[in-house]
């Protein structure tokens, strides 16, 4: 039987999305010697068409359907790729809500924290990740919104976006994780190792010496190194770190922004796929509430047609004119990451309770309602058994089954399952994301945020990752 591989570094990086790659460029550029281990495969920005079978296969954890079990399934989406969730999401940018931090400091006890202080941060990754507005028109789907909802009076904005436009292709290229922070991480002498699962952590008393991972092969690799920085995001974070030993508040606070999603068709044409996730979004309503353009490849298109009644091979063959759309909202609930004995994947159980419903319910109502609004004629309602929308006298009964928890519910955005904060709140990390207990391992990715954001949280992930890597550096 051959001997198990082994990998040293003096900074052990595990996961690389948002929160491990600024983590890695933080700590490389400041002269450590960094190893980051990734989970999945490398696959570069533009090697598989987004949104297809293949892309949702090769970057998405479970193909993107991975169930939170609860009264209400909802099923929610991670990265498993190098560059994490910033590889597979529509790299739409919000900065930081300066009142939401704010609060979160006075609520969560932590120290050094607020708009003001994360300013100099939010400009930086701004301007590191070349965040800007698509140049010239947003495209149909965001027109078609933005003038629906301007004819009932709500605001909407056309988001902006992690895109560079630099003359060479008038789409741009979007600026993930691996077109961003991964390659300076590594050009301040970073090693990246992707394919590699972290089990778990080692320890010799409170000190974690290393962590075991298993490659592709399932054949174990041994990690030593003298500090760790656990990046996998808010359910593989809680899963190695329980797994490790470490409960104690770990897992317990998971929260979520829950989602309905629409396909809605129109008379003409709506989808242009070569243009990338429509950028409106309708801020009326923010940040309990938003609503927006999701994207409409044919593999989604497909997905989000399973209620509707007919040919759905017909259907797609007119592709153009469809779209499709979403509602989400902050949901109050919370819930739990668990690690189960015989079991490799995370158990989580999440349950929306009725508060939460009924606020999904009525962004369903609102979504409809400016659907038709913006020149829909016909929207495929969420609620299995209700086929077809045609006009608002439908929309009642959309809401009662989204408010009695039988819509398809999805969520992209995961955070809170290791909130940071002072120790007299419960908080398992301390204002900087290092774990109590322990003198050598941080958190540094979406599982310290204390609650949800309301906002798509790459930008604030980022922002507070990369104050949190610079308190590393001493």
């Amino acid at each position: 039987m051959s001997a198990a591989r082994r990998l040293d570094a003096k900074v052990l990086v595990i996961g690389s999305g948002p929160g491990g790659a600024m983590t890695a460029h933080v700590l490389a550029q400041g002269g450590h010697d960094v190893l980051v281990v990734e989970e999945g495969e490398h696959v570069p920005v533009g090697a598989t068409e987004p949104y297809s079978l293949e892309d949702m296969d090769r970057k998405w954890r479970n193909g993107g359907l991975t169930p939170a079990f609860g009264p209400v399934k909802v099923t929610y989406v991670e990265g498993k790729c190098v560059g994490g969730a910033s590889e597979i999401n529509a790299a739409l940018y919000h900065p930081p809500v300066p009142s939401v931090l704010d609060q979160w400091a006075k609520d969560y006890g932590i120290a050094d924290f607020g708009g003001s202080v994360l300013a100099r941060h939010i400009e930086a990754v701004e301007k590191e990740a070349s965040v800007s507005h698509f140049p010239g028109s947003p495209g149909i789907a965001s027109e078609r919104l933005a003038a629906g909802a301007a004819s009932l009076g709500w605001k909407s904005v056309p988001v902006q976006r992690f895109w560079k436009y630099d003359g060479t292709n008038p789409l741009g290229r979007r600026q993930s994780m691996t077109e961003t922070y991964l390659p300076r991480a590594t050009a301040s002498g970073a090693r990246i190792e992707s394919g590699l699962k972290v089990k778990k952590l080692l320890f010799k008393g409170r000190r974690a010496v290393g962590a075991v991972a298993t490659d592709r092969d399932g054949r174990r690799v041994e990690i030593r190194c003298e500090r760790v920085v656990v990046c996998g995001g808010a359910v593989q974070t809680a899963l190695i770190l329980r797994r490790s030993g470490h409960t104690r508040g770990i897992g317990d606070t998971l929260s979520m922004n829950p989602m309905i999603r629409v396909a809605a068709e129109f008379d003409e044409r709506i989808n242009e796929p070569e243009v990338g996730v429509p950028v409106q979004q309708i801020e009326a309503f923010k940040p309990s509430m938003t609503l927006g353009c999701s994207n409409g490849t044919l593999a989604h298109l497909a997905l989000w047609l399973v209620g509707a009644p007919g040919n759905r091979e017909e259907m797609l063959a007119e592709w153009w004119r469809l779209g499709v759309f979403y509602a989400k909202v902050m949901a109050k609930a919370r819930g739990t990451v668990r690690n189960l004995p015989g079991f490799d994947e995370a158990f989580v159980y999440f349950k929306l309770d009725k508060a939460d419903l009924e606020l999904l319910g009525l962004a369903a109502e609102r979504l409809a309602t400016v659907l038709f609004a913006s020149g829909a004629r016909a929207i495929v309602s969420p609620v299995p058994g209700q086929g077809y929308l045609r006009s608002k006298a439908d929309i009642p009964a959309l809401r009662a089954g989204v408010t009695a928890g039988k819509a398809q519910v999805t969520a992209i955005h995961l955070h809170s399952t290791v909130p940071m904060g002072s120790e007299q709140r419960g908080c398992p990390a301390d204002a900087y994301g290092k774990l109590r207990g322990l003198e050598n391992v941080w958190v540094n990715d979406a599982s310290l945020l204390p609650d949800t954001p309301g906002i798509n949280p790459q930008g604030t992930i980022l922002a507070i990752a990369r104050r949190n890597a610079e308190k590393m550096l001493g």
